[in-house]
């Protein structure tokens, strides 16, 4: 019998479907400790299962390294590397909770249903079908989708990146267990950390696991760490801090510890619009720049001093200067300008900063 027929084992066939479905459907529906114990028991039958049907010879092989990588999958040890892989635009997510370690009884069963003689016949389309179906389920079950809004029952915050880079927030809203026993309404998917990837100029919804309803406090290990596009820490939010800076909604209303959702607003505010009478005049980089520019401008034109150019046509943009060359047009976003001083970030990624020549 050809190795791969057992993917028609009808206990396999149940879970994946049970995966797929309970990902995509019963955990928006639901959202409650079931579902994702579900997810737990047939993920841990299926995925050994499967990649022992493929690798034969190594089906013991699989079903420890199941185990192994589930227990460190589940334990917050394993953090920093979700944090990390997080980085590149995944959206990777898991929630920590070790009483989802009771489903690794599915792998001992995993092993032994496979072990066993039975004999299942199945057409080539049939088996393709299911070997394509099982790797979307395993990809799918990691994989952060849009949570359901705080209109849907749950609290959330909004956090709004007013910079002009990339920025990540690691949300810690995770309650104890203690806390749990004591309201057993936190125990939900939403009851964990996240990491939240916010483009400049955007805004994305962290959904918290407080009921609409509830006037809970906030867990006593939260936190909010914001860290550039490398992972380096730029600042971190206690409950004390994220409370003094939040607001409900986009109202400019301050929030507090019971209020219906939050909105945090982070990064670096880029400057007004510019007044072009501000920066007329010529600039030369300070000297302590590597790249040493000078440049002029003045109503009707932009003219760079060294390196030497021709004139050139400009427009203003709100705080972007942009300049038009007979065979290609440059971006000059102004950062600060003050008095004589000038910060510029061209659109080759060099940010220079100028001092004013003379107006």
């Amino acid at each position: 019998m050809d190795n791969k027929n057992k993917l028609v084992h009808p206990l396999f066939v149940l879970s994946i479907s049970l995966l797929i479905i309970n990902d995509f459907y019963l955990k928006y529906i639901f959202h409650n400790t079931f579902t994702g114990k579900l997810s737990d028991f047939v993920g841990l039958f299926a995925f050994p299962f499967f990649w022992s049907v493929v690798f034969p010879d190594r089906a013991k092989q699989v079903h420890i390294g199941t185990a192994v990588l589930f227990c460190f999958w589940k334990a917050e040890c394993a953090q920093p590397v979700i944090d990390f892989i997080n980085l590149f635009g995944f959206k990777t997510f898991r929630t920590v909770d070790y009483t989802d370690y009771i489903a690794l009884t599915s792998v001992l069963f995993s092993y032994l249903f496979l072990n066993r003689p039975d004999r299942f016949e199945a057409k080539v389309v049939l088996s393709k079908a299911l070997l394509f179906a099982s790797l979307f389920g395993f990809v799918a079950t990691t994989q952060k989708r849009d949570a359901p809004s705080y209109e849907d029952g749950f609290k959330s915050i909004d956090i709004y990146n007013q910079g002009d880079t990339k920025l990540i927030a690691i949300v810690d809203f995770r309650y104890s267990n203690a806390s749990i026993i004591q309201d057993s309404s936190l125990n939900n998917e939403f009851n964990r950390i996240d990491t939240v990837t916010l483009l400049p100029g955007r805004s994305e919804r962290f959904i918290t696991p407080i009921i609409q309803v509830d006037s809970l406090q906030f867990p006593a290990g939260f936190k909010i760490t914001l860290t550039d596009s490398l992972g380096k820490q730029i600042k971190a939010y206690d409950k004390e801090l994220f409370l003094m800076e939040a607001t409900i909604g986009y109202n400019e209303e301050k929030s507090t510890e019971f209020s219906s959702s939050w909105s945090l607003t982070i990064g670096k505010k880029p400057s007004e619009n510019l007044k072009p009478f501000k920066i007329y005049g010529r600039w030369k980089t300070v000297s302590s720049s590597k790249n040493q520019h000078t440049f002029e401008i003045r109503e009707k034109y932009y003219y760079d001093v060294d390196p030497d150019s021709e004139l050139a046509k400009y427009e203003i943009r709100d705080s972007t200067v942009i300049i038009t060359y007979p065979k290609l047009n440059r971006e000059a976003r102004i950062l600060q300008i003050d008095n004589r001083a000038l910060t510029i970030k061209w659109d080759n990624k060099k940010v220079l900063k100028y001092e004013k020549l003379y107006d």
